[in-house]
Parts: structure tokens; C-alpha cells; sequence
């Protein structure tokens, strides 16, 4: 058999379904079904106007939240750590054993750990010069 390889720098969705789909349904059939529901949390002012925003999903077990963001002109005012409680109380109420994200290091990891997240991995010059962390909170039960 021959085989051949093509290489896309814009796939379509039905070339990213055909290598995502048959990844999920393998991996499902050895640890059960993903239970993937995602999740926004926004924040506006009286008015309307857009202040702050989180958005996560739960995926088996787990809470990923795969951003925070807080207009500057709002920062320092504990919307962000309330976006955090939310996530996690939700997380909760999923079954979820534990919330993760990751971050730069010109972003806000102190604020995470803060938090009572812990680093479990760092990409060092990702983007060069910076560091991208992975942190994570257990929620309840316990790591292997």
C-alpha cells in the first residue's frame, strides 16, 4: 500500500473530524464517556456594557478553564478571584475532582496560586523569553 501525506495549514472542519472523532470514540470506549459540557460566566455593568468574562468545560472528571479575562479599568476590584469561586463552585456541582488552567508569566500566575492552584508543569520560552504554566486545584478526593 502506498501512503500518502498532506500536510494543511488550514484544515477543514471535516479533515480535523476525521483525526478528532475516532481519537474521542477510542478514548471513550477505555475510560467511559467525556461528560464535555462547556461553560461562560460573564460580568456587565448596569448598563450593559461587557466587564469580565470566564470560560471553561468539564471534560470526565475535570473543570478546564480556558480563560479569564477582566477589563484593565476593573482589575484589582476581586471580579476576577469571583469569576474563580464561580468556576470552581460549578466545577463542584459538575463532579468535577479538580479545576486546572494554564497562564503566562506576564499574565497572572501568582494570582492562580493565590488561588490555591499549584504548577504541575511550565513550558520554559513559550514565547521565547516567557513561560507558559499549567496550574491545577483538587477539588475533592485524591490524586493517585
Amino acid at each position: 500500500m502506498e501512503l500518502t501525506y498532506t500536510l494543511r495549514s488550514e484544515p477543514t472542519p471535516e479533515e480535523c473530524y476525521s483525526i478528532i472523532d475516532p481519537l474521542i470514540a477510542y478514548n471513550e470506549a477505555q475510560v467511559g464517556p467525556r461528560n464535555k459540557k462547556e461553560f461562560a460566566i460573564v460580568v456587565r455593568s448596569d448598563s450593559g456594557e461587557f466587564i469580565a468574562g470566564l470560560l471553561g468545560f468539564t471534560h470526565w472528571n475535570h473543570f478546564f478553564v480556558s480563560s479569564l479575562y477582566v477589563d484593565r479599568q476593573f482589575r484589582k476590584e476581586g471580579i476576577g478571584r469571583e469569576l474563580m469561586a464561580r468556576a470552581e463552585a460549578l466545577a463542584v456541582e459538575q463532579e468535577c475532582d479538580a479545576i486546572y488552567l494554564d497562564t503566562f508569566d506576564y499574565q497572572a500566575p501568582g494570582f492562580y496560586e493565590k488561588l490555591g492552584f499549584k504548577v504541575f508543569g511550565t513550558l520554559e520560552d513559550y514565547p521565547r523569553g516567557h513561560q507558559r504554566s499549567y496550574l491545577a486545584k483538587r477539588l475533592r478526593g485524591s490524586a493517585r
